[in-house]
């Protein structure tokens, strides 16, 4: 394996992956993290020769170079070696990912719901009879789309907020099931 220095530290090369080509060829595909490069190499009489880079971003290939003589390869070969490079990346990067912390709920959000793939919360207003069903972004902020009245919990009436006054009339009974049943368990434990 190679070694680079970056910034006063050691940055080791990984391999990405090993392949056997239809002519029993032995390739492993090379890269370090935080670089949009990685190398290709074939494994002749038990040592390494780059035949070839990989440019990538974000987990997507975005162009394979070959050295001169791997360069004449046919179309088909460069495709098929292409497609393992693009996989091997891909995956790679899922590993790398760690996916973003969610935002901490607002204190007063009494629960939340899932429905049709997005979440809800449901909030308590000043006034003891009104909460707010807002939709949850990725960002983890809150935007209402509906107000409910309700007493000790069981909701009297909803109405959506503009915007989201066409929203199929299911979906707003599951909204008003789902908000119902947090308010009511939070009117038992005295939240309301």
């Amino acid at each position: 394996m190679t070694q680079t220095q970056v910034t006063g530290r050691t940055v080791q090369s990984e391999v990405l992956g090993e392949w056997t080509t239809d002519h029993g060829n032995r390739l492993t595909l090379m890269a370090r993290r935080a670089t949009g490069y990685a190398s290709i190499w074939l494994n002749r009489h038990g040592k390494p020769v780059k035949i070839g880079y990989a440019v990538h971003a974000g987990g997507v290939l975005r162009e394979v170079r070959w050295e001169p003589l791997w360069n004449e390869q046919t179309d088909a070969w460069k495709t098929q070696q292409r497609n393992h490079i693009a996989a091997l990346i891909a995956a790679w990067h899922a590993e790398g990912t760690v996916p973003p912390e969610p935002a901490a709920l607002p204190a007063s959000v009494l629960g939340t719901f899932d429905s049709f793939g997005f979440r809800f919360a449901v909030e308590p207003t000043a006034t003891a009879e009104h909460a707010i069903l807002s939709i949850l972004n990725v960002a983890g902020s809150l935007t209402p789309v509906a107000d409910l009245l309700h007493e000790q919990g069981r909701i009297a009436g909803m109405s959506t907020r503009p915007g989201w006054k066409s929203t199929p009339d299911d979906r707003k009974r599951h909204w008003r099931h789902e908000s119902e049943a947090i308010l009511t368990q939070a009117a038992e434990r005295g939240r309301l």
